[in-house]
């Protein structure tokens, strides 16, 4: 089959040729005839998600604003909508019933309560038959209070009546949908209600990224657990905090960073590394996912000077919910693009319940030896090798038994990284004496085995850079401890790892 580049110049030329009169008479209805169905395959798979993306967003709009339905739209959206729009309508009247009940002249945010239900039954079955008030009760807690009244006699008395207090935590109100409805409430439904919110009350998309959220102020975001990796630190870490710091004062901006001295605080590291030489990719999300993969995450105990450090204040959707990225400069202190403050800061390093993840981008990529292998655990091989490629006393029976391998001791969760670049050729969860492992195929009939993993992070097929990371450590299988069993394979044969590693 042609490569993707090599249909899409086709296409554009079919498509050239299909559309000018001059060039159709040149070349002949010939060739355009032969290309016109691989013409309308392409132009009906982008109409069909052009088109989705549209009926989603009109039908945000058509539900929160009102209007006429357009005949163009799938009947099922249509239904989808009607469905929704009278659900809203019993939405509205017990929000109306729940503010009576709230004192001090506040009320419920009928765009959230609404963005929500939205979120998570849009397009289920008859959604307008669940019970609304209920629905609009998670939003709430109830007080009973007491006031002094005036009896019709002249004298007062103290009587007990119930208030409504809205809740500012959306963890407490997800937590009370969850066990209203008895159902699962995932990142990705939160991360849809709040883009949903955005778009139907302010037009526009939700802010991805930023340096905390109000509402969120209990959210525990997951952490990475033990993924990290032995890595030495070097005089760029210094550079970089020098270069976060003459951006001082810039101001912050999502829509215009890049543009001026507009930033935000991916746009701010990326544009630090990219200074330092190191090309990292564009949001904070992406920026934690190429350092994970990468093997270049570190423990907070390990934080030097130009590390960087991720947060998650609120589900986004987006790897491990990371909303925010700064630059550590040292004693406790961070470079960061804020967008609480709307400019470049160097401050203390905040909200550490809040903190996910810490990497040294700058680090060095891993040592390569003359046949292009990289040690799975990094430059320190040598040091953590527990037990040696062939004839050794089995740890487990005490007797003498060949070692297809070398053991090497880790802590669980070390990051393993593919010795070269290649193909996943198996993964298997299950009770072998090699407990959960993989194997790469990297050609010419080479294959490398990882063993007694944790946790495996690749699918077989999947293709794998040198150097990429694919478990991490643990003792499943016929282990006594911690440690990755790391064995290489020529045309089936078992050699000894020392012979390729660097």
């Amino acid at each position: 089959m042609a490569d993707p580049a090599t249909i899409a110049a086709i296409a554009k030329a079919a498509v050239t040729a299909l559309s000018d009169e001059r060039t159709r008479k040149t070349i002949g209805w010939i060739i355009a005839a032969i290309l016109s169905p691989l013409i309308l395959v392409i132009v009906l798979v982008c109409s069909l998600l052009s088109g989705t993306t549209n009926h989603n967003n009109t039908a945000v709009e058509l539900c929160f604003h009102g209007g006429v339905i357009p005949g163009s739209m799938p009947a099922d959206y249509r239904e989808y909508i009607g469905d929704m729009r009278q659900s809203f309508t019993l939405i509205d009247n017990a929000i109306a019933d729940v503010n009576a009940e709230i004192e001090g002249g506040d009320s419920l945010d009928d765009y959230r309560v609404k963005a929500i239900f939205y979120s998570l039954f849009f397009g289920a079955e008859s959604p307008s038959r669940l019970e609304h008030r209920e629905y609009v009760d998670c939003f709430v807690t109830y007080e009973e209070r007491t006031r002094t009244v005036e009896n019709e006699n002249g004298t007062t008395s103290e009587e007990t009546y119930t208030v409504a207090v809205p809740i500012d935590s959306l963890p407490t109100v997800y937590n009370n949908i969850r066990t209203l409805f008895d159902r699962a409430i995932t990142y990705e439904d939160q991360a849809n209600a709040n883009e949903i919110y955005y778009r139907a009350r302010y037009g526009t998309g939700a802010p991805m990224e930023g340096d905390g959220a109000e509402s969120w102020e209990d959210w525990t975001p997951d952490q990475i657990d033990g993924f990290y990796s032995d890595l030495p630190v070097g005089e760029a870490g210094a550079e970089a905090v020098r270069l976060g710091l003459s951006r001082l004062g810039d101001p912050y901006s999502q829509e215009l960073r890049g543009q001026g001295d507009y930033t935000d605080c991916s746009y701010l590291v990326q544009w630090v590394y990219k200074k330092l030489g190191v090309n990292l990719p564009g949001t904070a999300a992406a920026q934690g996912k190429y350092c994970v993969d990468n093997g270049l995450t570190i423990p907070k105990s390990s934080l030097a000077p130009g590390d960087l450090v991720f947060w998650s204040h609120e589900p986004n959707g987006r790897f491990m919910n990371i909303t925010h990225v700064g630059i550590y400069a040292g004693d406790g202190k961070v470079v960061d693009a804020s967008s609480s403050r709307g400019e470049v800061v160097y401050r203390d390093l905040f909200d550490s319940g809040k903190q996910v993840l810490y990497a040294r981008p700058y680090a060095e990529a891993p040592e390569a030896s003359a046949s292009g292998f990289v040690s799975p655990l990094g430059k320190s091989w040598r040091s953590m090798v527990t037990s040696e490629f062939g004839g050794r006393t089995d740890p487990i029976t005490g007797q003498q038994a060949g070692h297809s391998g070398i053991d090497l001791g880790a802590s669980k969760g070390t990051s393993i990284r593919s010795a070269k670049a290649g193909t996943v050729k198996t993964v298997v969860y299950g009770s072998t004496g090699y407990g959960y492992y993989l194997t790469i195929d990297h050609g010419g009939g080479l294959v490398t085995l990882y063993g007694h993993c944790s946790v495996i992070l690749v699918r077989e097929g999947q293709t794998v850079k040198s150097g990429e990371t694919v478990a991490k450590v643990g003792s499943t299988g016929r282990s006594t401890g911690n440690h990755l069993h790391f064995e290489v394979r020529v045309n089936g044969a078992k050699q000894n790892p020392r012979n390729y590693l660097p």
